[in-house]
């Protein structure tokens, strides 16, 4: 069912719907003055380690993992060095080790975008009706739900599995997916009358590809970010790798369309190539940061950028 079905004859208000953003908005300025500070802010910008320590102990329901964790903080700031107390824009693009963490930042944020999500989600009902579905409209009304449920599941997967091993497994059943959609969209436009079956296959891997987007693309580089920068690098370098996701997003947005006229029907042996790409970055570059303190994640990444020439890395 898609949003103008479900809504009947209140769709012919549209405008009313850019009011639907205040409602989240609203929930979160009611609860946010409920919610500790962040720990880290307490204790590396206000060097407040009591109060960071009464934050941690609040979100995590336990002293002892509190008292770990700001241990861990402590740690790091006595073997960092005076001068790399707060980290500058240069140093992150001059800085070996630096540079590496942040493409390795930039890359899983273009993975995400790249992947072709954000076509699949807007066009779902054009790519639908191109393989041969008469009314794409109710076969799209589920998959933003979809993306929403998938992405709930995957915490907890996140922390059984590790982000990487569920990074790599989302990005291969993607590319499978995708390979299963573009044979259907190959055989319906060879055959639009003989091949009946196509728009039933391209559902099913429509479906299973945001299901496997959001279990490891779509929640996972956000995760990964916060845990492979230090705190002295974390902030400029989130801000860095949140302005590459938005222009991935915009530059899939922008280029579908025209694309797919250029392509059509092998438009998305195009984005499975861009995830097999990906794929492999992401195996031979992507550290596992499952239950491991950002110092031993450097560590690793600093041990992988000795292994390259400046001129790659």
């Amino acid at each position: 069912m898609s949003v103008k079905q479900a809504l009947g004859w209140f769709s012919n208000y549209w405008h009313v719907y850019f009011a639907f953003p205040a409602l989240p908005a609203f929930y979160q300025l009611i609860l946010l003055p409920l919610c500790p500070e962040s720990p880290n802010w307490l204790y590396y910008n206000k060097e407040r380690e009591d109060l960071a320590r009464a934050a941690l102990t609040k979100l995590r329901k336990s002293r002892s993992v509190a008292d770990e964790e700001v241990d861990a903080m402590i740690r790091e700031r006595t073997s960092a060095s005076s001068e790399s107390v707060m980290v500058s824009y240069k140093e992150l693009f001059t800085n070996k080790t630096l540079r590496l963490t942040l493409v390795i930042g930039l890359a899983l944020q273009a993975a995400q975008q790249l992947s072709g999500i954000n076509a699949i989600l807007n066009y779902g009902p054009d790519i639908l009706k191109t393989a041969g579905m008469k009314d794409g409209d109710t076969a799209t009304g589920l998959l933003g739900s979809i993306n929403v449920l998938m992405t709930l599941i995957s915490i907890p997967l996140m922390d059984k599995m590790g982000r990487r091993s569920l990074m790599l497994l989302g990005q291969l059943l993607m590319i499978l997916s995708y390979i299963g959609l573009a044979i259907a969209q190959r055989i319906h436009d060879s055959n639009p009358t003989g091949a009946s079956w196509t728009p039933y296959v391209s559902t099913t891997t429509i479906i299973t590809f945001i299901i496997f987007f959001a279990i490891g693309p779509g929640s996972i580089p956000w995760l990964i970010v916060a845990e492979i920068f230090t705190a002295e690098a974390r902030g400029k370098a989130s801000s860095l790798c949140v302005g590459a996701n938005w222009i991935c997003n915009l530059l899939v947005v922008l280029t579908y369309d025209k694309l797919n006229k250029a392509l059509q029907p092998n438009t998305f042996f195009l984005y499975m190539g861009i995830v097999t790409f990906f794929l492999i970055f992401t195996f031979f570059f992507v550290p596992e940061t499952k239950k491991k303190q950002v110092e031993q994640i450097n560590r690793e990444i600093q041990e992988q950028a000795e292994k390259f020439p400046p001129i790659v890395f």
